[in-house]
Formats: structure tokens, sequence, C-alpha cells
């Protein structure tokens, strides 16, 4: 059984994750109208799900190349600022943490599909405990637009083949969404995908040959944009009974930061949903709590929970994160967000349990991201499993770093993970999930 001590972090991550939410709250005070807060946003923040000029430019049908390339062109300029710190992020975040907080934890991020040929290496050269196997080598990022050139998020993306549907998915942020031939089983006798976008009942459609283009883009006409902006966030977290001393911390100061949450005006379009997992032979395996706009609620289903059972290293992560992708109302046309808090694997050794790969799968239809968040003492198969939720549902995967040589305790710049190996930034914790958190909204935004 892992000791009390390293599940300290844990939890300090979600007491994070929770402040996060009062801070995007406060997005909704930098101008009242969607439009000025993605301008906002977009002065200090990357571009988040944008492609590049060239990408657009390259994908595109030739008829609409060239207000591809203008509508890029703007994107770049927000990509150009991709690294630099959320405006106000820093002096926000601090005053929000609850007083007497313990010096905050910092943490990295990496993209693997941004940096997917390191990825790919990274999975060849994998030899730890076995996971899951998925071939990603072959992918396609297909973006949907607008005719004004926005991307357009909850897009109904359906692939074909010979007339046969073999992929469906609603977009994410930004209009993207993902597909792998080769984890949804499609024959290596395919050579072309017919790729139809819906939204609002008005289609459009793409014939791509297969391996001619990573990158496509697909323009719908006529679509309206909508004004409003909902955000679905749940917070996936292990409840076993080292977390017990920490979870009592989260009930302490949940009340405050949810107060906080529900006095700003006008009250954002938020939910807030929750699921707690243990292990097989515990008290329960799963406590699913939908979403909810009522932050007293929240709080009051967030204090319920205690801390029992576990023993052994690998938990109930199948199930739970199935009670996370399917077991909870979804809203449409909303930003669908998951973070997993933990530090160990799924078991993969349970007869007629889930599998984290189709429940992976399913989250790209749904259009939820998992953003997974490697707590202290995550091994080498944790680590696998969770950089394939992320890169598989278009996310990060997000650890936290501590002094060199330790992988708890201090608060540092550096990791023991194979993540370490690729270049990443470091900053405090509930910085970096506002800063993703904004992102996202950002590219929401943009992609009405």
């Amino acid at each position: 059984m892992r000791s009390r001590f390293s599940r300290i972090p844990v939890v300090i991550i979600t007491l994070a994750i929770i402040a996060v939410i009062a801070i995007i709250g406060s997005l909704t005070l930098l101008g009242g109208q969607v439009s000025e807060v993605f301008v906002t946003i977009n002065s200090g923040l990357g571009g988040g799900d944008y492609t590049s000029a060239d990408d657009a430019v390259e994908s595109a049908p030739a008829a609409t190349a060239a207000p591809m390339a203008e509508a890029a062109g703007e994107r770049e300029e927000v990509e150009a600022a991709d690294g630099a710190a959320p405006m106000g992020a820093e002096s926000a975040a601090a005053e929000r943490r609850p007083e007497g907080q313990i010096t905050p934890l910092k943490a990295g991020e990496i993209d693997d599909n941004e940096a997917f040929q390191d990825y790919l290496a990274y999975l060849r050269n994998y030899q730890d405990r076995p996971a899951r196997e998925a071939d990603v080598s072959e992918r396609y990022l297909i973006t949907v637009m607008n005719e004004d050139q926005r991307p357009l998020l909850d897009a109904q993306v359906r692939i074909y083949a010979d007339d046969q549907q073999i992929f469906s998915a609603r977009t994410y942020a930004g209009g993207r969404t993902i597909f792998h031939p080769r984890i949804r089983d499609v024959s290596p006798n395919v050579n072309q995908f017919r790729i139809v976008a819906e939204k609002d009942g008005v289609t459009a459609e793409r014939t791509v040959e297969r391996g001619s283009v990573e990158r496509i883009e697909i323009a719908i006409r006529g679509v309206e944009r909508a004004t409003d902006l909902q955000l679905d966030m749940l917070f996936l977290l292990d409840t076993t009974g080292s977390m017990g001393d920490e979870l009592n911390r989260i009930q302490e100061t949940i009340d405050s930061i949810a107060q906080r949450i529900d006095d700003f005006t006008p009250h954002p379009e938020l939910r807030f949903g929750l699921v707690a997992y243990r292990d097989r032979g515990d008290e329960y395996v799963t406590r699913t709590y939908d979403f909810t706009t009522d932050v007293d609620s929240f709080r009051d289903q967030l204090n319920a929970l205690t801390a029992d059972g576990g023993g052994d290293t690998p938990e109930s992560v199948n199930e739970g994160l199935h009670q996370a992708v399917q077991g909870i109302q979804w809203r449409d046309n909303a930003v669908r967000l998951i973070f997993l808090v933990a530090d160990a694997a799924p078991h993969l050794d349970y007869p007629d349990d889930y599998d984290y790969i189709v429940e992976a799968q399913e989250a790209v239809t749904r259009g939820i991201k998992i953003y997974p968040i490697a707590a202290s003492n995550t091994d080498a198969q944790a680590e696998y499993v969770f950089r394939q939720l992320a890169q598989q549902t278009l996310a990060g995967f997000i650890f936290l770093t501590y002094q060199p040589g330790e992988n708890g305790g201090v608060p540092g710049e550096s990791t023991t993970l194979q993540a370490g190996d690729q270049a990443y930034t470091v900053e405090a914790l509930d910085d970096l999930i506002v800063g993703i958190v904004e992102r996202e909204l950002a590219a929401a935004i943009g992609a009405r």
C-alpha cells in the first residue's frame, strides 16, 4: 500500500483544480460580452486548438484556400504568444489560494500531439509493465469551420469507407477532432475516406486519399454563431484510504471557494460534476454525481466523500473513467473537460472490466477531453496510460515537478517521468490549470 505521505500532493492538486473554478468564473467580468472575453484572453495566450497558416492553406480546398489563409494568419498571431503567462493568472491565482496553504506545487505539461514523433518513439521504446496497446501512428486531425473561417465547436463529424460509417465524433473547442483508423480497426485495404461534417442541420463533405494528408479542414456555410459559452468540468478523483486527512483539508476550504464562484455577476454557465473511485472489494468502486450549477450542492457532494479501501497499487481507473465519460449527462454545445487526478494505473487483470482505450475513443465520440494529472509516485505504467488518454483526446499530459532527484516533497523543476525528456516549462500547478482552461475557452469563443 502506498504511504499516506505519498498521497498528499494528490489532494493539493484537487485544491488547485477547484480553485480554477473561481478563476474561470472571473472571465465573465472582463467585459460582459463573449467577444470581448475572446479578445482579452487571446492577447496573452496561445490560440489553443487553432492550426497554423501553413496547415490551413495546405489542407484547404482550392476554392476556399485564400480566405482560410487570411483567417489562419490571424490565428498565427495568436499562436505567437504560446508560452506566455496568462493575463493576470499569477496574481489572480495567488489571491484565491487559501490562506496558510503550503508552497504551491509546480507542474509541467507536454502535448504529445504537438511533439508527435517524440511520442511515437516513446511508445516504441517503452519496456515497463504492459498496458493496452493502441496503434496511433496513423492519425488525422480534422478541423470544421464556418464560412467566416471560425472553427465550429460541437460539430458532428462522420467518416465513411465504401459507404460504411467507421467513425463518429463531436468537435472540441477549436473545431477539431482526431481520427485513428488503426484503433478503430479500419481495414488496410481502405484507400479513401469520405468525411461529412454537420452543424445545425447543415452539412459539408470532403473525400481524401488515405495517407495523403494529416490535417484536414472542412468549411460549413450558412451556420450561425452562438452567443453563449458553456463549460462542463468534471473531476475524477481517487478516494482510497490514504486520502483521509487530505480529503478533510478539501472539505475545510471548498465552502469559501464555491461561494466565490456563486457570487460572480453575471453568473457563468458553469456546471460541476464529480466521480469518485476506489477499487473492487471496497465499499464502492465508483460514486457518480451528475452535473450541477448549484455550488452548495456540489460542495455537499464533495464533503460527503470519505477515504477508505484500496490496498494494492492498481485501482479501478477503468470503471471510474467509464462513469465519467458515459455515466453522466454532458451538455451539447459545451466545452467538456475531465481532470483525472491519479498516480496509479488501472487494473488490467479484472474480468468483465471496462477498457480505458475504449473509453478514450468514446470520449472522442462525445467531444470530451481528458487531462490527466500525474501526482507524486506515478510509475512508468501509469504515465504510459495517462499519456494515451491525453493524446487520443487532443489534451495535454500534466505532471508534478520536484527538486532534482526527488519524486515528492519540495516543489522544483524536475521530474523522474519519461515526459521529462521532452521540452516543457514549469509553473505553479494552479496557474498551469488556469492557463489550460482559459485556452479552451478562448478556442471555444473563437469557434462560435
